[in-house]
């Protein structure tokens, strides 16, 4: 099965999660930043409880508790909310390695 990779970055130091959803793991690299990746990997092996669009429409809202590493949706939810939880960004326009050509 093919993984599924994002560009973070923090603090202008640049690196990538790749999840690998057959073995329900993520990598997490940020060069020079070792801080950053504890604090995405504290936020990856956690549960997190969201308001998220439900099963009636994107306008009525049910509170889900998520796993990050239980699946891909799953992972690609939960880092919609990493920004907020830890300061680093995924940069989701930004193909991992494009910043290593800056």
């Amino acid at each position: 099965m093919d993984k599924f990779k994002v560009t973070l970055n923090w603090k202008c130091h640049y690196g990538y999660a790749e999840y690998d959803a057959a073995t329900k793991t993520a990598e997490v690299v940020i060069e020079g930043a070792p801080e950053a990746v504890a604090m995405v990997r504290r936020f990856l092996d956690n549960p997190h409880t969201m308001d998220l669009p439900g099963e009636d429409g994107i306008r009525n809202f049910s509170t889900y508790t998520l796993e990050p590493l239980e699946s891909l949706q799953n992972f690609k939810t939960c880092m919609t909310r990493l920004w907020v939880e830890t300061g680093v960004r995924v940069e989701w326009s930004m193909p991992p390695g494009m910043a290593d050509k800056l």
